[in-house]
């Protein structure tokens, strides 16, 4: 029995070893046929959440930047002086939901989606035309900018922190048209 085990083992090994032998070495795809993905550079990212705190300091507000990258993950976070603690959460919200949520919906800003989304019937809970389970990171507050490089979106940007969404977006705002040349 042992022996007989023995040769079904190395009659297996064999086999894989012909299988392996008849795969081409390389792999067949070229790296020209591959996507280009553009994306934020960290050193702009962090300039973009620099800009917008500095926007909202410069209106009597701490605040906290977040830019996200097109999967929503957090390139840069800054919480400004004076910005509460729940900011942060919100900001990466914020900008979470300008790259998914607002994008499937051709907006650039958060406070858009809301009004997107009652317009194509979606139903929710009261008003808000969401599920009755939360989405993680998903936020219909304004303050959720898009951030595009020749015309493509390439991340976003979220601010949290004055006491109305327009204000936080208007922050966004002057930080995306301050740095956005450099994308």
């Amino acid at each position: 029995m042992l022996r007989l085990f023995s040769s079904n083992r190395l009659a297996l090994a064999g086999a894989v070893c012909s299988l392996l032998a008849s795969m081409p070495a390389t792999s067949s795809v070229n790296a020209a046929e591959l996507p280009a993905q553009k994306y934020i550079p960290a050193a702009i990212a962090v300039k973009f959440a620099e800009a917008a705190i500095q926007a909202c300091r410069s209106e009597g507000y701490g605040v906290t930047a977040v830019v996200v990258n097109t999967e929503g993950n957090v390139i840069v976070q800054i919480r400004g002086d004076g910005a509460r603690v729940q900011t942060v959460e919100t900001a990466r919200n914020k900008a979470y939901s300008a790259v998914t949520l607002a994008a499937n919906h051709n907006l650039d800003l958060t406070s858009g989606i809301l009004a997107s989304m009652q317009a194509k019937g979606a139903v929710g809970v009261g008003t808000w035309p969401m599920p009755p389970a939360s989405s993680t990171g998903i936020t219909l507050f304004a303050g959720g900018v898009n951030l595009r490089s020749n015309g493509e979106v390439v991340g976003a940007l979220g601010v949290s922190g004055t006491p109305n969404g327009k204000l936080d977006e208007g922050c966004a705002l002057k930080a995306r048209d301050a740095v956005g040349g450099m994308l």
